[in-house]
């Protein structure tokens, strides 16, 4: 059986690998864009497909982290065929983003409410006494 405190030992430690590898296939694109232009629409390609991977697993609320990593990481194999390392890397890269672009849309500093004035209501009500019972007839 896992234990809780063995994964969350592990845990960091493959979270690292995974963004090393993300960051090698990132510095690579920029590589074959200018030495391969064919390798390089393929990876945006891939980077595209991660990237709708990420956005249709976040409609899940109820379904936890590491499983809608796992299933954007198998759509995006199933939809490219590319390996799951390359992949993985892809899914994580598009988090990353996807996380980037939601902390850079909250403010910094959320406006302060401001507290309602009670005052006295001078309004009064109107008071209609030229209606009759008849009025309320459906049928006429």
């Amino acid at each position: 059986m896992i234990n809780i405190k063995n994964v969350t030992e592990w845990l960091p430690w493959v979270s690292i690998v995974i963004l090393f590898i993300a960051q090698k296939i990132a510095s690579y694109y920029d590589f074959a864009q200018k030495n391969d232009p064919d390798i390089a629409t393929k990876m945006k390609h891939i980077g595209l497909i991660a990237k709708w991977a990420v956005a249709d697993q976040s409609r899940y609320a109820d379904k936890a982290g590491a499983a809608k990593f796992e299933d954007a990481v198998d759509k995006v194999v199933k939809e490219t065929g590319v390996s799951t390392t390359l992949a993985k890397g892809a899914v994580q890269a598009s988090y990353i983003d996807l996380k980037d672009k939601k902390d850079s849309q909250v403010p910094a500093v959320l406006p302060q409410a401001s507290n309602p004035v009670v005052t006295e209501n001078t309004l009064r009500p109107v008071e209609d006494t030229s209606a009759t019972v008849e009025d309320l007839d459906p049928h006429r």
